[in-house]
């Protein structure tokens, strides 16, 4: 069933991991904090959106098909890398900015 052994379990697993406080909390809190409720569940959606998206690939079995073709994991890798160095320039022009 789409990469998964036991969907119990699995989805047992997703609730506790999505209601421990960790980096996407502190996100959602220090930006109601800092632009306003209205922001904050603006973040909110946002990590849920995200979150979704990986609970959706890891059910799908994902993991297993970057594994099995060597080709699409370094296409995963660079295009991670080319995402995280845009955000990194648009930071830096910010702050120069």
């Amino acid at each position: 069933m789409l990469g998964i052994t036991d969907l119990s379990t699995y989805l047992a697993g997703l609730a506790l991991i999505i209601l421990l406080p960790g980096p996407n909390s502190l996100y959602v809190v220090s930006v109601a904090a800092r632009r306003g409720v209205r922001s904050g569940y603006r973040a909110a959606l946002g990590v849920v959106c995200g979150d979704t998206v990986l609970m959706v690939l890891s059910a799908g079995g994902v993991a297993s098909l970057l594994q099995a073709s060597p080709t699409l994991f370094t296409v995963v890798k660079f295009t991670g890398a080319g995402y995280l160095s845009w955000l990194a320039v648009g930071m830096l022009r910010g702050a120069w900015g």
